[in-house]
């Protein structure tokens, strides 16, 4: 039996696909279970067209929605958890690529001085833990350094607009804010305005070179 609401929210990707590309465009039946993934796990629709368009903004040629993924699920993941979130893939991601990760963004966020004192303590506190495990344990608890790598994103997420100045953060809001108008009028007002707050967390990171680790 056919879901309404996904058939919605497929109809809408598919329309947007089809402007973006500027030729009629169809999910294929690996991007429309790519689709219904991302609504059971909550994912609003306006999260999933401004992903699409940053897709597309990044060049390359985007002939499916499978393409989009990194960008739509990357937005998803900034800003507040959603209450729902799809099952983890398995391991396949070497343990020496997740170190190199936490080390990069363990040095940046040394470097960065936030307005808070100890805005950042609660995520350094889980890179160290992390690193001290995965330096001692040839074969970790997978399922448990996901959650932690998740832990870190999401505490970032909620604090990384301090480190930035007043200017900095007018200039993101506005291109966040310019971003989403494409999409007024086609979903609601709270979606636009939640993804303009993820567009918001998530160009904080790319300007302050803090990357995510929750994606590996």
């Amino acid at each position: 039996m056919k879901d309404p609401e996904v058939e919605v929210y497929v109809d809408a990707i598919e329309g947007h696909l089809k402007a973006r590309r500027g030729t009629d465009h169809i999910l294929s039946p690996r991007d429309f279970a790519l689709a219904q993934t991302w609504h059971q796990a909550g994912i609003p629709l306006a999260t999933v067209l401004v992903g699409i368009d940053r897709a597309f903004d990044a060049g390359g040629n985007v002939s499916s929605l499978a393409f989009c993924r990194r960008w739509v699920e990357d937005l998803a993941a900034s800003g507040p958890p959603p209450q729902h979130r799809p099952a983890p893939p398995p391991e396949s991601v070497p343990l020496t690529e997740v170190e190199a990760l936490l080390a990069r963004l363990l040095e940046r966020l040394a470097a960065l001085r936030p307005e808070r004192p100890g805005a950042f303590h609660p995520p350094l506190g889980k890179i160290r833990e992390i690193q001290d495990l995965l330096s001692v344990a040839s074969r970790p608890n997978w399922s448990y350094v996901r959650g932690k790598l998740r832990e870190i994103d999401d505490e970032i997420s909620a604090t990384i607009l301090l480190a930035l100045t007043e200017e900095e953060l007018e200039e993101l809001e506005g291109e966040a804010s310019r971003a989403i108008e494409r999409h007024r009028g086609r979903v609601d007002e709270a979606a636009l305005r939640d993804a303009m707050s993820r567009l918001t967390i998530q160009r904080a990171r790319e300007r302050l070179g803090l990357p995510r680790v929750s994606l590996v």
